[in-house]
């Protein structure tokens, strides 16, 4: 399965992204620090398209090679991303800021979520009180051990108002993907053979 580099207009915009795989989509959203490649080369793009998902790795609004455009936040951003490819409830994956627009975005379009896979996502006590909306969405929190940049607390709260999601520690940092690609792929990929 080859990488395919494509581009689509969203919200005037032209936005980057990268995909490999078919069947079911999984929308991949990198932190500030990162972008669309950045998943290619920690394996997770190839990894799912391994277990039979079509993964699509976007790079933000203004990141990557990505246009900049005009989007008010990266959750309406995801939500226009979604309707450009006419993607059917996707799975989406979210690291720290990633995660925060991911989560932003699921709790009110839960509907048009297949599931979550947040890792170290930040803000989210922001959404606490929505938090319960995600309950019977499946939901994969990864954090790393020792992550500074959000802290357990974050994680918590999750657990807390969603009976089904799960907690997986994996390495040691924030960004915990780079400490353990390998551990970290074969979390996702448990998680959606489990779907």
């Amino acid at each position: 399965m080859e990488l395919l580099e494509n581009y689509v207009e969203v919200g005037g915009a032209k936005i980057h992204y990268i995909e490999r795989g078919n069947g079911r989509p999984v929308i991949l959203h990198h932190g500030a620090r990162f972008n669309a490649r950045t998943w290619e080369e920690t394996g997770t793009v190839s990894g799912i398209a391994e277990v039979g998902f079509r993964a699509i790795s976007v790079d933000f609004p203004g990141f990557g090679r990505s246009e900049r455009g005009n989007f008010s936040n990266l959750s309406e951003f995801i939500g226009e991303f979604v309707k450009a490819l006419r993607l059917d409830r996707p799975i989406l994956l979210g690291a720290s800021m990633g995660g925060e627009a991911v989560l932003a975005y699921a709790v009110d379009n839960r509907e048009k979520v297949g599931g979550l896979i947040l890792v170290g996502a930040v803000g989210v006590t922001n959404y606490e009180s929505k938090l319960s909306n995600l309950d019977r969405l499946p939901v994969l929190l990864i954090w790393g051990k020792n992550d500074t940049v959000s802290p357990k607390r974050n994680y918590e709260a999750i657990l807390r108002h969603v009976k089904t999601a799960r907690l997986e520690i994996v390495g040691n940092q924030h960004a915990c993907y780079l400490d353990d690609p390998k551990g970290f792929n074969e979390k996702i990929k448990e998680f959606l053979k489990g779907l």
